[in-house]
């Protein structure tokens, strides 16, 4: 999905059908900023996710798309239209949520025909539509039944098609997978992709679930405390992250803190790190924080000599994991997280001494004052630090 495409008309906005243009939107709650003066432009067509712990404000957006919220200052437009003081029937969206919400009397073609009925539509249209809307979430066969006979993924199946059969140019998706187990869950990651990517509609998707987020977005928005903290793809946001914050929310990672140096840092625990990837702005002296992928970790029975990215442990564990091979490494002051795969895993067995080595390119320097992460006392000498 390439943003530079897109038209706008002469204030910058989007005009095409499936846009989203949210302008300096905040939103109040008391004293509490649960939204602050964000911008963001989501393209028509575009699958894009809200992720973030709860609280970061992701919700309150969505909701005020939805129209279920009104902001507090800024402008939200939808395919071009100013849409911040129209009341949710009137927007050209629908929302899917984690619970369902279907009418429990109802068989399954009547909770998709509901919408429809109420704004009195033709009945042969209600029925042809209703038949399409359970074609693509593949419940047509069973169409009457009740939600109280059906699983989780069926019952949710059914409230995709409830959304999609008012032919909405928007979708918003409100942790929709969230009540489902973690097997189904994957499926339906699948299978929502797949239908989205059939539809063309734009897709705005709640979690703060990263592998869902990142198996499944053409981009995510990473939000912490009612703004957003990185706006990329999926891979940029893995590969890349901006902050100390991005790079502990999104995957696991193994974290160092210490003092900047020309290079990289020197940890409180006495590690060398060689970074290839410092943020922006690092003076030397300034207090840092490091991180390292665990994937980006390799194990060596064998002494690399010595010098930076390198550590010293005792293999503390072995965790096969299909095919991955997990490994936990305890050293003096800490333990490692290491993942391998299962044909280039190290041949070690727990108790053995081996040695942690990684690139500079895999190792990330942030400044430590502009995140929450903080994992040592920054006055002791080579305190011991956590992940």
């Amino acid at each position: 999905m390439t943003m530079a495409s897109i038209e706008t008309n002469e204030f910058g906005l989007q005009t095409a059908n499936g846009s989203v243009d949210i302008v300096g939107v905040s939103k109040f709650f008391g004293d509490v900023v649960a939204v602050d003066s964000i911008d963001l432009r989501v393209a028509p067509g575009e699958f894009l996710s809200l992720l973030g712990p709860s609280g970061c404000g992701k919700t309150t957006t969505l909701r005020m798309l939805a129209g279920f919220e009104n902001p507090d200052g800024g402008s939200m437009y939808i395919s071009g239209r100013e849409v911040s003081a129209l009341p949710p029937y009137k927007r050209d969206v629908n929302t899917v949520f984690q619970n369902y919400s279907l009418f429990p009397h109802m068989t399954v073609a009547e909770n998709v025909a509901y919408g429809l009925r109420q704004k009195r539509v033709d009945k042969k249209e209600i029925a042809r539509r209703v038949g399409e809307a359970l074609e693509m979430v593949k419940m047509t066969k069973l169409a009457k039944r009740k939600p109280r006979q059906m699983s989780g993924g069926q019952q949710q199946r059914v409230a995709l098609a409830r959304a999609l059969v008012n032919n909405p140019s928007v979708l918003l998706l409100d942790e929709p997978l969230g009540a489902l187990d973690r097997k189904l869950r994957q499926e339906m990651q699948i299978e929502l992709k797949m239908l989205q990517r059939d539809l063309g509609i734009t897709f705005i998707f709640v979690t703060h679930d990263q592998e869902e987020a990142l198996s499944m977005s053409d981009r995510i928005a990473v939000m912490l405390e009612g703004h957003i903290e990185q706006l990329a793809d999926p891979d940029t946001i893995y590969e890349d992250p901006k902050s100390a914050f991005v790079a502990g929310f999104i995957g696991q990672n193994n974290f160092w803190q210490g003092t900047a140096t020309t290079r990289g840092l020197k940890a409180y625990d006495g590690t060398e790190i060689e970074s290839a990837k410092m943020q922006s702005g690092i003076g030397a002296g300034s207090a840092v924080l490091a991180c390292v992928r665990p994937e980006a970790i390799e194990v060596t029975s064998t002494d690399p000599g010595s010098g930076a990215n390198r550590v010293a442990g005792v293999l503390a564990g072995v965790s096969p994991l299909g095919d991955i091979v997990q490994f936990v490494v305890r050293t003096d002051s800490r333990e490692l997280l290491i993942r391998a795969p299962r044909r280039e895993a190290a041949r070690v067995l727990p108790g053995d001494p081996v040695w942690c080595t990684w690139a500079a390119s895999d190792a990330y320097v942030f400044d430590s004052s502009q995140s929450d992460l903080v994992l040592v006392d920054p006055t002791t000498e080579n305190a011991p630090s956590g992940d």
